[in-house]
């Protein structure tokens, strides 16, 4: 009887010692939470006065410090965007075009989702060369501009985003006008057909076209398809009638 008692009283203490094991982790657990909650909402209130005081570095410290070591918190999201913006007011264009990336693919429906693609398309409006140079960055902005008119169409950035589209299309046809009239120049005559066909085709809604077809009839003209060549220029008297080639092309029919 007393082995009984003796035995039942060891098994009740273990039981006790592991009652308060657990109430102590839990204990533990709880105070962790309610540590880790000031020190991101710390981490993204410093990171905001450091962007706002022009620190940029110190502000990229901080929101990445969030997004590393609460990458499941509220404040985290919102970090991922500022260190866009932080990117980006750095000059920084390559690095804040692929955080406005994430974002937005990671969080499509966020309402500041259409902010960072537009600042994506800014990203490489940034970068955008001369028509006489390389039109990559030209392209990447106008995909975005489009993908942002596209999918975000109610959104505030959506207007100013179709000037930017037609600002950007006008300046690839001007890519290709150049690059087609220094083919025509040095007769290189195939070579510049093709380039002002895709003023043509790709750019119809830019200024571009009735010089296009101008070229596009002296092109031919210079391989002696004087028929092509008549069709081109009817093709700008009929429906250019204000173009400064306009007289000139009327000559040529």
């Amino acid at each position: 009887m007393g082995m009984t008692s003796s035995k039942n009283s060891g098994v009740f203490g273990v039981f006790l010692i592991s009652c308060a094991a657990l109430l102590l982790l839990a204990s533990c657990a709880t105070t962790n939470k309610k540590a880790e909650v000031p020190a991101v909402d710390t981490l993204y209130a410093k990171g905001i006065s450091s962007y706002e005081n022009g620190l940029y570095e110190e502000a990229e410290v901080s929101f990445k410090s969030i997004t590393d070591e609460y990458p499941l918190s509220p404040q985290a999201v919102e970090a991922e965007l500022m260190l866009g913006d932080t990117y980006y007011v750095s000059e920084r264009y390559d690095e804040a075009s692929a955080s406005y990336t994430a974002f937005q693919a990671f969080h499509p429906g966020h309402p500041k989702a259409a902010y960072a693609l537009f600042q994506k398309g800014m990203s490489h409006f940034k970068e955008v060369l001369s028509v006489d140079r390389d039109q990559t960055k030209t392209k990447k902005a106008l995909f975005a501009f489009e993908d942002l008119v596209k999918f975000y169409p109610e959104s505030p950035y959506a207007e100013k985003s179709k000037e930017v589209v037609s600002f950007l299309r006008t300046r690839l046809a001007g890519s290709e006008m150049y690059v087609g009239r220094f083919y025509y120049k040095t007769k290189n005559y195939k070579g510049a057909l093709r380039r002002f066909s895709i003023v043509i085709k790709d750019y119809r809604d830019t200024n571009a076209v009735d010089e296009a077809l101008y070229y596009i009839g002296e092109t031919y003209d210079s391989l002696g398809e004087k028929e092509l060549a008549k069709e081109a220029f009817g093709t700008l008297v009929s429906d250019f009638p204000r173009s400064s080639f306009f007289e000139v092309a009327k000559s040529r029919l």
